[in-house]
């Protein structure tokens, strides 16, 4: 068993899942979370933190809540998954409410609704404020401030979610969905990464949903990695969850090969699962890395 460190955003998602997809100007029906507009666990760091302890693994994260009522239960929804909440720390103010609207497909519409994105990422508590027991590996998913000296303390790899406006630290490796990536950035993703992140930067890997992912090395190599082909239930989450498949092999010392294809694996189940955090997935459904 490894120790994990996840530092992002804990959250509630309030799914409804539609009877047809998306269409502008469509009169659609959709069904809601036990008939109400409840909040699941979700959020980058429940995400792919419930994967990890799902293969066995202890999860500590690193994260900033309101002090709220939705603050509340999802405090209380994390804690109830096995995530170690040491080092979350709480805010004055209201938390942030989302929909997820599901089509047929699985496929996702996230909408934030009412209030603007801050203007600056919420700051951490220390770590030594916060003492634990140090990680064996890292996944940045959220550029909070301080981020950059919780991944220093951990003994190793870190992979960082991309992009990170604002992240000061170093990574060993990016992940970067093909979405999310600036127009022209695709043909060269590891020498825009690398400006921000110095030479440890050995990998970026750029996901490219069901199509599965692509990995660019320092040296201009590229290695590629099919998805699984399954019957996608929710893609809400996935693509936390092929990091924190990527961060567990590469910890357990995989070559990048292997591990992206651990993680391709880890993202299409995590596609097949109700819900962005997979807070009670199927016995073995994520197995741990192994030779």
């Amino acid at each position: 068993m490894s120790t994990f460190l996840v530092i992002g955003a804990l959250a509630l998602d309030r799914p409804i899942r539609l009877d047809r997809p998306l269409q502008s100007g469509a009169r659609l029906r959709g069904r809601s979370l036990e008939g109400a507009l409840e909040g699941r666990l979700g959020g980058g760091a429940a995400n792919a933190g419930c994967a990890l302890l799902a293969a066995g693994h202890a999860v500590r994260v690193a994260s900033v809540i309101a002090d709220d009522a939705d603050g509340a239960r999802t405090h209380a929804l994390a804690l109830a998954a096995g995530l170690d909440l040491t080092g979350v720390r709480r805010r004055p103010g209201t938390s942030a409410r989302t929909l997820v609207l599901l089509e047929p497909t699985g496929e996702r519409t996230i909408i934030g609704l009412d209030g603007a994105l801050p203007a600056t990422p919420p700051q951490l508590d220390p770590p030594a404020a916060r003492p634990g027991p140090p990680a064996d590996g890292v996944f940045v998913r959220a550029a909070f401030g301080g981020a950059a000296e919780w991944a220093r303390s951990a003994r190793g790899p870190v992979v960082l979610h991309w992009p990170a406006p604002g992240y000061d630290g170093e990574a060993d490796v990016v992940v970067a969905s093909a979405e999310d990536l600036p127009e022209g950035l695709s043909d060269s993703p590891f020498a825009t990464a690398a400006a921000q992140l110095g030479e440890r930067l050995a990998w970026i890997v750029v996901t490219h949903g069901a199509a599965g992912a692509v990995a660019h090395a320092r040296d201009g190599a590229r290695l590629a990695a099919q998805a699984p082909p399954v019957a996608v239930r929710d893609a809400t989450g996935a693509g936390d969850v092929f990091a924190a498949g990527l961060l567990e092999a590469l910890a357990a010392g995989a070559p990048m090969p292997q591990a992206l294809a651990h993680a391709c694996a880890w993202g299409a189940i995590a596609a097949t699962l109700d819900g962005s955090a997979p807070v009670a997935p199927p016995r073995g459904a994520f197995r741990r890395w192994a030779p």
